[in-house]
């Protein structure tokens, strides 16, 4: 009994290091990893090896994060390690992004949000030319939308995007920037 309690315990053992590795290797553009990529690569029970992950490397202020599907589909969630507590600036500024272009990011993210989720790409543009450059505003709504945060159907509206939905605490973005604006209009 023990013996085989031992065996078990060494095959998760296994299967979250596999799962770890598959999170943590980048294939293709986007990071994470798709349900039915999890499924193929750690079997039917995958989602329990992502829970154990998730305890395991929560020690080191991670987690593992599901981002679920529009259409609610298991095998097409995809899952991704992501800080368990939002970055500060400085460590925003060491990863390698700009910080003009986060600030261009958290205000097309507000601005949309302010809009029920869902507006034009025109209005953004026209809203963020009063604080950016005209070519910084089109650069970076394109960028964003290949990288996932932001998503753009027929080429006319802008939502939010799953890889912001996974990434950016938008709640407490929106708080801050009500904070601020608050701020300003006491002064």
């Amino acid at each position: 009994m023990e013996a085989q309690e031992a065996q078990e315990r060494a095959l998760l053992e296994r299967k979250v290091r596999k799962a770890f590795q598959v999170l943590v290797l980048q294939r293709g553009r986007n990071p994470g990893v798709k349900g039915w990529e999890m499924k193929r690569y750690l079997g039917r029970d995958y989602r329990k090896i992502v829970e154990v992950l998730s305890e395991e490397v929560s020690g080191f202020g991670l987690e593992v994060f599901e981002v679920k599907a529009p259409d609610g589909s298991e095998d097409a969630s995809r899952f991704l390690l992501r800080f368990r507590e939002s970055p500060t600036v400085t460590e925003a500024e060491t990863s390698g992004i700009r910080i003009d272009d986060l600030a261009v990011l958290a205000a097309t993210i507000a601005f949309v949000n302010s809009k029920q989720g869902r507006v034009a790409r025109r209005e953004v543009e026209q809203f963020l030319r009063e604080k950016f450059p005209k070519w910084r505003v089109e650069y970076s709504l394109d960028r964003y939308v290949k990288r996932g945060y932001l998503e753009q159907d027929e080429r006319t509206m802008l939502h939010v995007g799953w890889r912001t939905r996974a990434e950016v605490d938008e709640k407490t973005l929106m708080t801050l920037i009500l904070a601020r604006t608050q701020e300003a209009a006491k002064k």
